[in-house]
C-alpha cells in the first residue's frame, strides 16, 4: 500500500515491525503515526483498537473496534475488524456476543473461513461441540480438496448424531 508520493504507508510498516514486548514504545509510535496522518476517525480508532488487541488488551479493544464500526469503517477493514472485534470479545469471556458479531455481518468471501473458525471457537466457548466441529470443519473446507464433499456431508450429519455416538 502506497500514499501518493509512492512511499510506503507508514502505518503499513509499523505493523510490519510490531513488536509486543515494549507496549508503552508501541503506543507512542502509533499515537504519532495517527496524529500525522489523516485518516478517517473510523480508522483511527480500528488502528487503535487494533494496537490494543495486538497487545492483549481486550478490554480496551472492544469499545474501540465497535467505536470505528459505529463511525462508520467500511471495505476490507469492516471485516477485519468484525472478526477482531469478535475474537476480542471471545478473549474477554463474551462468545455469545462474539457469534452475535460474527453472524450479523455478510463477510467477503476471503473473510468466510476466518469467520467460520472464530464461530467454532465461540461456540466451543458456550459448550457447543457438535456446532463448533461442524463450524471449524466448515473454515477448514477449502483446504480439504477432493474430500471436500464427503467431509461436508459428515459435517452436516452432526446436527442430527447423538454426542459421542459413532
Amino acid at each position: 500500500m502506497t500514499t501518493g508520493g509512492g512511499n510506503v504507508d507508514p502505518l503499513v510498516a509499523f505493523w510490519r515491525e510490531a513488536d509486543d514486548t515494549d507496549p508503552v514504545r508501541m503506543r507512542v509510535e502509533m499515537a504519532d503515526l495517527l496524529s500525522a496522518a489523516s485518516y478517517s476517525d473510523a480508522r483511527t480508532l480500528f488502528e487503535r483498537a487494533s494496537l490494543e488487541d495486538f497487545l492483549g488488551d481486550g478490554a480496551a479493544a472492544v469499545p474501540l473496534y465497535e467505536a470505528s464500526l459505529s463511525a462508520g469503517l467500511e471495505g476490507d477493514r469492516e471485516n477485519q475488524a468484525r472478526i477482531q472485534l469478535a475474537s476480542s470479545l471471545r478473549n474477554v469471556g463474551r462468545p455469545h456476543d462474539a457469534l452475535h458479531v460474527l453472524r450479523e455481518f455478510e463477510f467477503a468471501n476471503e473473510y468466510i473461513s476466518a469467520r467460520d473458525a472464530f464461530v467454532a471457537l465461540a461456540l466451543w466457548d458456550i459448550g457447543d461441540v457438535a456446532q463448533a466441529l461442524r463450524s471449524a470443519l466448515q473454515a477448514a473446507n477449502p483446504a480439504m480438496g477432493k474430500y471436500r464433499r464427503a467431509i461436508g456431508a459428515y459435517a452436516a450429519e452432526l446436527s442430527t448424531r447423538p454426542e459421542g455416538n459413532p
